[in-house]
């Protein structure tokens, strides 16, 4: 079993805001690094204070202050790991820490006042929808939606883009529509820094650009991967040129999703339009559903919610597209609730798949109900809970066959035979 962290959460008020602090009992690098808690660990310099992203408090101050030389010695021990070497002529590094965190270094001249590291912490066990349902992000409705939009009856998945700000848990709902992906797909995700978890699927490409001397961009690996007859392409975000290429994907009839870092669902489309991404407005109806995730500051911390799902429809607009908001948070409740306003795109898939929307409907209650009883038994562990979706997902094309001779738990892969 894994040591535990000693460390608690102090909030002290100062000016008369909030100053949250980290405190260790013995004040050590090797806490941060296992303290399962943290998503980032900040080294701004030496002998200043190292800051942390704490999953539920935010930033935090810590009481661990390393010198030049502590700072330097770690640097140098990812560098002996890494394909990319750091100096004073190149004076950045990104290098993969052996628990598959992300590490970035810079030292003088980049920044005068001494090295730095920030170190982006990989999580073996990833949320689950599950999770995410039990911590209010979203809703069991909403989630059923999500995977009826995912799978799409295998005749109409949509083209989903997750967006949000820094932090707002948009690689983490990312990850878990992949989960609602029918087994059988071939899966190709390309990401800058590898955050992307998906156990036990049986047909995946994971794919990862590179900087320094030896660049490899988003967009390289995303012209590779239209040659590897993806079913599914997942960006974990789109950013810059390989935006055009990805569209130009969707329109030859790729499925895809990613997250694009924006506010709102008219931000997102401006910023694919323009430089660097330079989609043409024509091809933004493209997109078939924009979720929208904010990071709420609260009293007791942060929270995580899903604000908005909104369908994108091609229209006569500035923007050349019209959007049709199905789910609204009210904050008030805490809730993302059902609008009143009928879905386009539960229309398409009734039209592109023969089943009716009764019928539609149906299944969505359906799946609702998988979901909710997996949130009344507290199942949470990615894997099972893919385990169960997947069933379902078979279930569905096989007529209701039964699976329950078959072990939960089990590679996914085992499910096709």
């Amino acid at each position: 079993m894994a040591q535990q962290p000693q460390a608690a959460i102090n909030v002290e008020i100062i000016d008369e805001k909030p100053l949250k602090k980290y405190v260790m009992e013995k004040p050590r690098y090797n806490t941060l690094l296992i303290d399962p808690s943290l998503e980032e660990i900040m080294i701004n310099g030496p002998d200043v204070p190292v800051f942390i992203y704490h999953r539920q408090y935010g930033v935090c101050e810590t009481n661990l202050h390393l010198s030049n030389s502590e700072i330097m010695a770690i640097i140098k021990d990812a560098e002996r790991t890494s394909t990319d070497k750091i100096d004073i002529t190149h004076p950045f590094l990104d290098a993969r820490l052996p628990d598959g965190s992300r590490m970035n270094a810079t030292i003088p001249p980049a920044t005068p006042t001494g090295p730095t590291i920030t170190i982006r912490k990989f999580s073996e066990e990833p949320f689950s929808i599950i999770d995410l349902i039990l911590a209010g992000t979203l809703s069991v409705d909403l989630a059923a939606f999500l995977w009826m939009a995912v799978e799409g009856q295998r005749n109409y998945p949509l083209n989903i883009l997750v967006i949000g700000g820094t932090g707002s848990g948009k690689t983490t709902t990312l990850n878990n529509l992949l989960a609602f992906v029918p087994v059988e797909e071939r899966i190709i995700t390309i990401e800058d820094v590898r955050e992307l978890s998906l156990p036990n699927r049986p047909n995946v490409v994971r794919m990862e650009g590179s900087s320094g001397r030896a660049a490899v961009t988003m967009n390289d690996l995303l012209i590779n991967a239209l040659r590897m007859r993806p079913d599914r392409l997942v960006i974990g975000e789109v950013r810059s040129t390989e935006a055009q290429t990805l569209f130009s994907a969707m329109n030859v009839g790729h499925s895809a999703v990613g997250t694009v870092h924006a506010n709102s669902p008219a931000e997102s489309m401006a910023r694919l339009s323009n430089y660097p991404m330079n989609v043409p407005k024509s091809a933004l109806p493209l997109v078939d559903l924009i979720i929208v995730q904010q990071k709420i500051k609260t009293n007791v911390g942060l929270k995580r919610r899903i604000t908005g799902v909104v369908e994108v429809s091609k229209s006569e607009s500035e923007l050349g597209v019209s959007f049709n908001e199905v789910y609204h948070y009210d904050i008030k409740t805490d809730d993302v609730k059902r609008t009143s306003l009928p879905s386009g795109k539960m229309q398409k898939l009734s039209e592109r798949s023969g089943i009716g929307l009764s019928e539609l409907k149906q299944k969505q209650q359906e799946k609702a109900e998988v979901l909710q009883s997996l949130v009344d038994d507290r199942m949470t562990t990615f894997a099972k809970v893919q385990d169960v979706i997947q069933r379902k997902n078979i279930e569905e094309t096989t007529g209701g066959a039964d699976l329950s001779s078959l072990d939960q738990g089990q590679d996914l892969g085992r499910l096709l035979k």
